[in-house]
């Protein structure tokens, strides 16, 4: 019972970083759809905002899927990565 359990915590949170990962895929296909020649100028606007949409419906998902460490794991990163980067650019202007 307790591996049925474990097996499907971490499919749902396999799921919820896939999500994440279509998310900013979807980025990719925004620009492709709005320089797309064969469309016409209206649905070179309305598709990607669509997209867009659905974009976030897929970081919602994603975020909730994927439990509040993965998201406290990529904070602490951006965080530490965000410190290097200026302690760096501190140490040069001195």
């Amino acid at each position: 019972m307790k591996n049925t359990i474990l097996l499907i915590s971490l499919f749902k949170r396999a799921l919820g970083i896939f999500f994440l990962v279509l998310n900013y895929l979807s980025y990719g296909l925004m620009v492709k759809v709005a320089a797309d020649a064969d469309l016409t100028a209206t649905e070179r606007v309305f598709y990607p905002i669509l997209i867009y949409l659905a974009g976030w419906i897929l970081v919602i998902a994603g975020v909730y899927l994927a439990g509040p460490e993965i998201i406290d794991k990529i904070k602490y990163y951006f965080k530490l990565a965000w410190r290097t980067v200026f302690k760096k650019n501190n140490d040069n202007q001195t």
